[in-house]
């Protein structure tokens, strides 16, 4: 039971530390979070995870406002 509690408690921990972007909005990091998700699910052959996706657009975005 508390194997599965613990699984539980990461599974839902980890699509925070994704979202949880200093220095992004709330607004584009949900904007970028749903182009990933689509892109990745869309696409079978997908090379990349969504993670990834979110990680690169980030770093992107963040670059555009310096």
């Amino acid at each position: 039971m508390k194997t599965a509690l613990a699984t539980l408690v990461v599974a839902l921990a980890a699509p925070v530390a994704v979202t949880a972007s200093p220095g992004v909005p709330d607004s584009v990091m949900s904007h970028i979070t749903q182009n990933c998700n689509a892109s990745v699910a869309g696409n079978s052959e997908a090379t990349q995870s969504d993670e990834n996706c979110i990680a690169i657009a980030v770093e992107a975005y963040q670059k555009t406002q310096r």
